[in-house]
């Protein structure tokens, strides 16, 4: 039985080389492209022959009327997609493409030129649910205009629904559009994405006002595309697309793009959401903290190890380096990276963990089904999943090692139950093992004695079995480790060794151990030149020292570096609330952040691609639900935010 296709495409370019009006060489050739884009995605041709180009308008009319026809009384597509291109003339008011035999001046109309009027009815008729027009014709902002018009007499005539129609114009009313310059940029910024960010990869579909604001981007004062209709509506496929793609910071560039993507996607998904960059090229040090997880790996039979920190103190870059170096499949990557080129000692064996969770707004439930999924149990019948998870490991005997992290960022109310339902209990069991990565306590404020050592990392003490704490903030290489971090970062940018390390010992003395510090301190000299640490007091310049200030005033200082610091604020604010993957970037963000405003300002979907192209080292980016989602790159960064907004209140 033959698959239902995803719609039509009518695409048609006039042929003028033979005619008495100007030649548009491109035009031919650019209708050709557009239908291949669409029939490469499942759209299907009418059985048109190419001579239409040559034919006369009313032939053109009649074709166009025979494909209505035929979508309407078949009914085996929802949506239909129209490319239209050649010149374009107004008369009496009203838009007109221009065929091979249409005289050269006016009167146009009847069966002499194709009305924008005749377009849109004939598209009306077809009964499609979904329908882009897209015109790439002189002067067609008025086609535009006469399409919106026409749709809402037609819903303002009739009770049931019109469909969803939107024109996609290659030039506004008063401009020329030249040839072949709408459609190479409008297939070049599909094939490549969005340099602008107006879409991104997680998107399954771009919208048409996604489209027009890259167009009018790319193409500058050449020509200014424009839509009208549904712009919102998501028709047009992106071939970058990828519905398993991992989260992955929103700056990661072209750091992974020599891999292949399966194995791009799943470095990115073992890494669990952390930085790709500080995970691989630019990690540094932990050499002693390192040892001990191996050390501890290779001693114990039984127990948990529970790595911990202050916020900020690089414990998700610490286990997700482990996650990936120690993952067959991720060799790839890590060679790339330049991971296997450290000290094998620092290395967990290739193979060590049986599973490798990110609990991040888990659920107890969803945390034993991930675990399972990857041993190979099946709990999808189960009413307990948490409990039939450790029973099949003890009735089976299997000994198994776990690797997890952020369990302070579970779902919240969620974290104890994680913690002593799943993971202490499978660490509980004869060989099995499993090493956490969590703060002390949710919030990250408890101080540790040793008799309590703070409530998550109590919940994770098993019943037998040997249980450790490694605190990444008591390790004495920390400072050293991240001057080497900051001069590494910065050797692009600043050739001499010399002021690097100058710059670089400072950071890290101002630091307090908190490796996320460095990253925003990076932001600040990366944009200096090198001879700034010759200048009288050029260390105010830096962020405010965390041991004296902590980590919420230097997110406040960074904040007010950008030119609208507090546009910055309301837009990141939403994601502090956000649960799952993240907050999807369009209408529901915006809606959020004008929600939140505390300046009462207003924020659209064009403000969200603003603050990710300038704001984009806040962010990790993912796919949900056919999507791209958004969350912060750091739970110390979500927490500031959430806090600066129940304040407010």
């Amino acid at each position: 039985m033959a698959s239902r296709p995803k719609g039509s495409i009518f695409s048609l370019g006039i042929d003028y080389s033979s005619s008495v009006h100007p030649d548009l060489p491109e035009c031919p050739a650019d209708a050709k492209r557009i239908r291949q884009f669409f029939q490469d995605w499942g759209f299907t041709p009418p059985g048109v022959s190419d001579d239409l180009s040559l034919a006369d308008a009313g032939a053109i009319r009649d074709a166009i009327e025979r494909w209505s026809d035929e979508i309407r009384s078949t009914g085996i597509c929802s949506a239909l997609v129209m490319y239209l291109g050649g010149h374009g003339r107004m008369h009496h008011g009203r838009h007109h493409t221009l065929a091979a035999t249409s005289p050269p001046a006016p009167p146009y109309g009847g069966r002499k030129s194709i009305s924008a009027d005749n377009l849109v009815e004939q598209v009306l008729n077809s009964g499609a649910k979904r329908a882009l027009i897209l015109l790439d014709v002189c002067h067609a902002g008025f086609a535009a205009a006469q399409v919106q018009q026409s749709v809402a007499q037609a819903a303002a005539a009739q009770a049931d629904p019109v469909m969803d129609l939107a024109i996609l114009v290659s030039c506004l009313h008063h401009e020329k559009s030249y040839s072949g310059a709408f459609v190479d940029a409008l297939l070049v910024s599909l094939e490549e994405g969005s340099p602008y960010g107006h879409w991104k990869d997680g998107d399954e579909y771009v919208t048409l006002q996604e489209l027009r604001d890259e167009l009018r981007d790319r193409l500058q004062d050449t020509q200014c595309a424009e839509v009208a209709g549904r712009s919102g509506l998501k028709i047009v496929p992106n071939p970058r697309y990828r519905a398993d793609a991992a989260a992955r910071s929103a700056e990661i560039g072209e750091l992974l793009r020599s891999l292949t993507p399966a194995d791009r996607e799943h470095f990115l998904r073992k890494a669990a959401s952390t930085d790709a960059i500080d995970v691989g090229w630019f990690f540094t040090g932990r050499r002693q903290p390192s040892l001990q997880v191996i050390e501890w790996l290779r001693e114990t039979s039984r127990g948990v190890l529970v790595v911990t920190g202050a916020p900020g103190a690089g414990k998700s870059a610490f286990i997700g380096r482990m996650a990936v170096l120690a993952d067959r499949a991720s060799q790839a990557a890590c060679r790339t990276l330049g991971m296997l080129d450290s000290d094998e000692e620092t290395r967990p064996p290739v193979g060590m963990f049986d599973a490798v969770t990110h609990l991040k707004n888990r659920r107890v439930d969803d945390v034993a089904l991930d675990i399972g999924r990857q041993l190979s149990i099946d709990l999808t019948s189960s009413s307990s999943p948490a409990r039939d998870l450790v029973l099949a490991l003890a009735d089976n005997g299997r000994r198994v090692t776990v690797l997890a992290d952020a369990l302070d960022e579970a779902e919240r109310g969620e974290e104890e139950f994680v913690a002593r339902d799943v993971l202490r209990a499978i660490g509980s069991l004869d060989g099995c093992r499993v090493v956490v990565g969590s703060r002390r306590d949710r919030d990250g404020r408890h101080d540790a004695t040793p008799d309590d050592p703070g409530p998550l990392v109590n919940a994770l003490r098993p019943r037998g079995g040997l249980f450790q704490v490694l605190d990444l903030s008591t390790d004495a290489a920390a400072e050293d480790d991240i001057a080497q971090y900051v001069a590494d970062r910065l050797a692009e940018r600043w050739p001499t060794p010399q002021r690097r390390a100058l710059a670089a010992r400072e950071v890290a003395v101002q630091s307090s151990r908190v490796f996320l510090y460095a990253r925003f301190a990076l932001r600040v000299l990366e944009g200096l030149p090198e001879t700034v640490v010759e200048q009288p007091g050029w260390h105010d310049r830096l962020p405010s020292d965390v041991g004296a200030a902590g980590l919420h005033e230097v997110f406040s200082e960074d904040l007010q570096r950008f030119d609208d610091p507090t546009a910055v604020r309301e837009v990141l604010s939403p994601l502090a609330f956000a649960r799952g993957a993240g907050l999807p970037r369009r209408q529901v963000w915006p809606a959020l952040a004008t929600e939140l405003s505390v300046s009462g300002r207003g924020y659209r979907d064009s403000d969200i691609a603003r603050i990710i192209r300038e704001a984009g080292w806040y962010l990790t980016e993912a796919t949900e639900d056919g999507q791209a989602v958004f969350r912060l790159y750091h739970q110390a960064i979500a927490d500031y935010l959430a806090q600066a907004v129940c304040d407010a209140d």
